[in-house]
Parts: structure tokens; sequence; C-alpha cells
């Protein structure tokens, strides 16, 4: 009997002893997975800061860049043209007609490149495109766009206008420039649409247009990207500022863009 007492002892002290191995065991694999998960988030939210960072530098840089074409449109090319059209304006009246009518072409044709030139310079210019409401880029690029003849533009902003944060006005102005010119570039369109909405806590901006669309499920391959649609600029631009934006095409009908992001978020 007492031989028995003594291995159930030895039992339980051995089942005792194995759950608490066991407990051990569970309790460092969840402390190890843990910390496993731990460092795959903190690894994960390095790599999307260290992205966010490469981002910004290429757009600081870009926006760089196109600065300085800005001013050495302004401040050379510029120049020239005005100097190209102040020295026209000096030659007198030429008897020949056919000569004269060549003359008044050519100032006209120095004047329209001098004005194409002013603006290109204003579009590509990150100060004024701070300076200006978001609602005056806008339509200024869509004044441009008319003047070209190839299609009609409209814009409607709803809303009390205010400033946005200056470098969210610039991404978002060039995410737009990227809308337009792939319209122009792709869409065949007829009439392009902008609508601007400021709300108390939010701004949203849509551009549509009436052209020939395009099937939605190109965009899940590279075939768009490899056209040179910029898509993927507009979607790693908008990423930058939190801003949701959504594409929407059907063939033959045309394209919608939008664009949403809380005004509380910040880059």
């Amino acid at each position: 009997m007492h031989t028995l007492s003594e291995e159930i002892k030895i039992v339980l002290a051995i089942t005792v002893l194995l759950f608490a191995i066991t407990f051990f065991v569970i309790v460092f694999v969840l402390i190890s997975q843990h910390q496993h998960n731990k460092y795959l988030h903190e690894k994960e939210e390095m790599k999307n800061i260290y992205q966010q960072e490469l981002l910004r530098t290429r757009l600081e840089i870009q926006e760089q860049t196109l600065h300085y074409i800005s001013q050495e449109i302004h401040d050379n090319i510029g120049q020239i043209l005005s100097l190209v059209k102040l020295n026209l304006n000096t030659v007198g009246p030429i008897e020949d007609e056919k000569l004269q009518s060549k003359l008044i072409n050519t100032k006209d044709l120095v004047g329209k490149a001098l004005q194409d030139l002013r603006d290109l310079s204003k579009t590509l210019n990150t100060d004024i495109i701070i300076q200006s409401n978001f609602s005056e880029a806008i339509e200024f690029e869509l004044e441009s766009i008319q003047k070209t003849g190839a299609c009609t533009t409209y814009m409607e902003v709803k809303g009390v206008e205010r400033k946005l944060d200056a470098q969210k006005q610039i991404i978002i102005f060039r995410i737009a420039q990227e809308v337009l010119n792939n319209i122009i570039k792709h869409a065949k369109a007829q009439e392009i649409q902008a609508f601007i909405d400021y709300r108390l806590d939010s701004f949203e901006l849509i551009i549509k247009d009436d052209g020939i669309g395009f099937d939605m499920e190109e965009l899940k391959g590279a075939d768009l990207y490899e056209k040179g649609s910029g898509i993927n600029n507009i979607y790693t631009r908008a990423k930058m500022i939190q801003a949701e934006v959504a594409l929407n095409s059907v063939i033959q009908e045309g394209t919608t863009f939008r664009l949403f992001i809380p005004t509380t978020s910040t880059i």
C-alpha cells in the first residue's frame, strides 16, 4: 500500500511537471509569435515609411525640376521671343503684299508662341500653383485645353473654397494634370467636366469625359502602364496624401475619375 501511494505521488508529480512544461511551452510560443508579429509589423511600417520618404523625395525633385524649367522658359526663351516680337514690330510697312502678309502672320505666330510659353511656365511653376486657389489652377488647365479646340470644358465648384495644405494642393493638381493629359491623349472626348466639392470635413474632385472609354479589366494588367497612361502615377501620388481615388470607365460612354480626401488627413 505504501508503495502504491508513492507511485501515485510520482505520477501526480510527473503530471504536474508535464502541465507546467506544456504551459511554459505554450506561453513561450505565444510570446515568440507575438514578438514575430511585432517584428513583421515594425518591418512593414519601416518599409512604408521608407517608401513614403522615397516618394516624397522623388516628387520634390520633380517639382524642383519643373520649377527650374518654368524659370528657364520665363527668363530665357520668353525674353528671346519678346525681343523677336519687338524687332518684328519695328519693321515698317512693306510694299510687297505677300511679304507684308507673311510678316503679319509671323508676328501673330510669335505672339501665340510667347503666350503659350507663358501659360506653360505658369502651369509648371509650383509657387503659382500654391498661391492660386485650386479651382483657379484647374480652370486655367481647362481653358488651355479648350483653346486648342480639342474639346469643350466645364467646371463647377460646390461649397466654400478654402486653401488646401500646400503640398496636398500641388500633388492633387499634378494628379488632375495627369488625368486631363490622359483624356487628351487617349479618350477622343468632345467634352471634359470638372466638379470640385468643398465640404466641412473633406475635399472631392471629379473629372468626367464623354470619350471612347476603356475596358476596366485592363486595369488589372500592365497594358495601361506600358501604354504610358500614367494611371500608376495617379495612384502613387494619391497614396502619399492618403487620398481615395476611383476610376470608372464604360466603352463608348466615357470615363469618370474621382479623388476624395478628408481635410483632416496629413501628408
